[in-house]
């Protein structure tokens, strides 16, 4: 496998300016963590003190509601990051509001949190870097919130597709379904109607 922290350290050069010399520090102070299939790598409502980078794989983040169901509220896949959406308060305990669940062998880079408060308070564009992992998890969740109350199901289902190329073949279909808030026989007309569509534009 190629350094794992190529594509990492990419991903934050895209995002703020950072010298050689503080990627090193942060790289010397995250570790690789490697998780098998169906391993719930974080709980909601227990203590969060990693953000984690997606490596290799795909992950799911989700409730347990109180009458037994799953609910998802997105997928995460390489060379993203992922966390349990907790605040970046780090005057109280942070604890996660979603639960990640690896749906698939998986590689990280786990960052610390604290590594993250030491670049926020040390490094030159430390704070945005710090404000860019909070809001983006924010974010992402106001625009599942607000796109599951203003788009169709059709067009849910083809964001999905665009923003997760093969994911049929990495998810099982209840779960794609609960993403959508549809039954798995629902999910199943909305594939045929789509490959009749893709069928008849070839």
């Amino acid at each position: 496998m190629l350094d794992p922290f190529i594509n990492f350290n990419r991903f934050i050069k895209q995002r703020v300016e950072i010298s050689d010399a503080e990627l090193e520090v942060l790289n010397k102070s995250c570790d690789i963590l490697s998780l098998p299939k169906g391993h719930i790598m974080i709980k909601a409502g227990e203590k969060q003190e990693n953000l984690y980078f997606i490596v290799k794989g795909i992950v799911r983040n989700f409730i347990d509601t109180k009458e037994g169901e799953s609910k998802i509220y997105n997928f995460r896949i390489e060379n993203m990051q992922v966390t349990g959406y907790a605040p970046y308060n780090y005057a109280d305990e942070l604890k996660a509001l979603v639960s990640v669940q690896c749906l698939e062998e998986c590689i990280f880079i786990k960052v610390p949190l604290v590594v993250i408060k030491y670049c926020i308070e040390h490094m030159k564009f430390g704070e945005r870097l710090g404000r860019f992992m909070a809001e983006a998890h924010v974010l992402e969740m106001v625009k599942y919130v607000i796109d599951r109350d203003t788009l169709s199901i059709l067009e849910r289902y083809d964001n999905l597709e665009r923003a997760f190329p093969n994911i049929h073949q990495r998810v099982p279909q209840h779960m794609i379904a609960s993403y959508l808030g549809v039954t798995p026989v629902y999910l199943s007309t909305i594939k045929k109607s789509r490959k009749n569509i893709s069928t008849q534009l070839a």
